[in-house]
């Protein structure tokens, strides 16, 4: 039997129909809107059973009985979800279209209840994430603060992480493509509360991170929101450890980004990832000079027999021309700048003429090169004449 509609209803009246009951049911008593646990209920009635029942009744052919149960399972809330649910499956559209606007007030309201618990010290806000999060963390003002603002920036990162690491990583995935088209039309910052969340989803080695994905992440660690937090005596050591966390990772594709975020906030962690680059000659030059420079920034002296391995390597890093003369950089040429600045001498007197120091990246690699061989040879020539003559010294 079809409904008899007397006056037709838009989706968007239906709609505001229903905001208005959630608004109004909010407004009331909360034992007006929750059933009172004291009052005997009759036998065989069951919360979910009431929920089941009123979700039939959404299709009911009196406009005021959809209505009323309308209003009754917002008043339900979180008691209703599972019914709401298997209520966007029914072959009746009308349900269908009650139960998906329903469930968005619902959850959205049982969310914000969960936050307002947690804000106010309830450890029963069931707040995805937090168990794992509290247990690195701890539970103190600084990291409770931090995890809210998580919380709201992206919740469905924060669900995904409960959900398992298959999850999380198509979610981060998704959120990831979503902010790198949103910032092609707006360069508004992303708040930190979303970078934190992704980075918290990221740290784990079983998620698995697209490229694109960990180019977006790390990308978002320069901005200035990041660099303020990395700053803040309660949640410099929250970052750095997330941070941390991620540069070990050490994906391929990844090395390099990392490797400069090491050095930006100055995080030893990237020292194996570096060592490493350098004991494979099969990586790019470019690569291997940034590993270069993270271990100036983040090694000590005992680096330095690494480093002179790199001596005889004439990969060429960058060639520049300069006022009628071409420079050309090798590895090897960054390789002997860095170990001059490691044993705190000044890499000019060994005929660096141009090179160019950076507060960041110790110097920049394409001022450390020659403008002939014959001065590269010289420099090499001078260095080696020097180490040699300090290690015959030592007793």
């Amino acid at each position: 039997m079809r409904r008899k509609i007397l006056h037709p209803v838009t989706p968007l009246a239906a709609w505001a129909a229903i905001s208005a009951l959630f608004i109004v049911s909010l407004a009331l008593p909360v034992d007006q809107v929750l059933p009172d646990e004291r009052t005997p209920r009759p036998a065989g009635d069951q919360p979910q059973q009431s929920a089941e029942a009123l979700v039939q009744r959404l299709g009911d052919e009196n406009f005021a009985t959809r209505e009323q149960a309308s209003s009754r399972l917002v008043q339900l809330g979180a008691g209703a979800v599972d019914a709401l649910k298997k209520g966007t499956q029914h072959p009746d559209r009308e349900i269908r279209y009650r139960c998906h606007r329903i469930l968005t007030l619902v959850e959205e309201h049982d969310f914000q209840r969960r936050l307002d618990a947690f804000a106010a010290g309830d450890d029963q806000h069931g707040l995805p994430g937090w168990q794992r999060y509290s247990q690195s963390f701890g539970d103190q003002p600084d990291a409770r603060e931090l995890f809210l603002e998580m919380q709201k920036a992206e919740p469905d990162i924060m669900q995904s992480i409960e959900d398992g690491p298959q999850q999380a990583g198509k979610m981060l995935a998704l959120r990831c493509d979503g902010i790198q088209q949103h910032q092609t039309l707006s360069r508004n910052p992303v708040p930190l509360g979303s970078i934190v969340a992704m980075l918290f989803a990221a740290s784990d080695e079983h998620v698995q991170v697209p490229q694109t994905a960990g180019s977006t992440l790390a990308t978002l660690c320069y901005q200035p929101e990041v660099q303020n937090a990395m700053n803040h005596a309660g949640r410099s050591p929250i970052l750095r450890r997330l941070l941390g966390d991620w540069i070990r990772r050490n994906d391929s594709w990844a090395v390099f980004q990392n490797l400069s975020l090491a050095m930006r906030y100055e995080m030893k962690e990237g020292l194996v990832a570096a060592r490493g680059l350098i004991e494979n000659p099969g990586n790019q030059p470019y690569i291997r000079q940034n590993a270069i420079l993270a271990i100036v920034k983040l090694g000590d002296r005992d680096d330095i027999p690494l480093l002179e391995t790199l001596l005889d390597d004439e990969s060429r890093c960058a060639i520049q021309r300069v006022q009628e003369k071409t420079y050309e950089t090798q590895l090897r040429d960054v390789a002997l700048a860095a170990i001059l600045l490691m044993q705190g001498e000044d890499p000019k007197e060994y005929g660096f003429e141009r090179i160019q120091l950076h507060n960041v990246n110790v110097f920049v690699t394409g001022t450390a090169g020659f403008d002939s061989d014959e001065k590269r040879q010289a420099a090499l020539a001078k260095f080696r004449e020097s180490r040699d003559r300090g290690r015959s010294a030592d007793p």
